[in-house]
């Protein structure tokens, strides 16, 4: 489901050039908003996944966020992944650099940032209709949570995980490092287990 072939995609946004060991990180990102219920603010949001990708020291990226409502995201969810559910959040990994895929694999003892250093190419699917709930549920921000969905989506790209104990763990730890750049706490991390 290529953003760019959509009438409703916006321009590539080239990221722009920053910090990391004297190299221009190069992000381009597409939004194709497919959903009526919540105006996301595309710039901030575009903002927020070149910042995460920075945080993250991906080297280039090429990222279209898709946003859609229940309905979409369960039928993709089912189409390529065979859960029959909606979901918050789908990212699927283009393409990425063969070593740095074997550099960040799950489980590997790396330090992270897992993205450091990759060059890749995905689509992060958010349904804003999730966002919306969610977000009332948890008290925030419908955007917000819309951020948070994207960051997880993001980091899934840059090869973490959620699928162990472990692994969530570290997942978790780094969407709260990164939700800290916008002084953001996520609302799973102020719950008891």
């Amino acid at each position: 489901m290529p953003a760019s072939n959509t009438p409703n995609s916006a321009r590539p946004e080239p990221g722009r050039p920053g910090g990391g060991r004297g190299q221009a990180r190069q992000f381009r990102v597409q939004i194709a908003d497919r959903q009526n219920l919540l105006d996301a603010g595309r710039r901030a949001l575009a903002q927020a996944a070149r910042q995460t990708l920075a945080a993250e020291q991906v080297r280039a990226a090429e990222i279209s966020i898709v946003l859609v409502d229940d309905h979409c995201i369960h039928d993709l969810n089912r189409r390529y992944l065979g859960h029959d559910y909606a979901t918050d959040v789908l990212s699927f990994l283009l393409d990425e650099e063969p070593e740095a895929a074997a550099r960040r694999a799950p489980g590997s003892q790396e330090p992270h940032p897992r993205g450091a250093g990759a060059s890749l190419s995905g689509e992060v699917i958010i349904s804003t209709e999730t966002a919306v709930r969610c977000a009332g549920e948890y008290g925030w921000n419908p955007r917000d949570e819309l951020r948070l969905y994207l960051v997880h989506g993001l980091l899934h790209l840059c090869g973490y995980d959620d699928l162990t104990a472990r692994e969530r763990k570290l997942m978790r730890r780094r969407e709260a490092e990164i939700l800290g750049i916008w002084n953001l706490v996520p609302h799973y991390s102020t719950q008891t287990p």
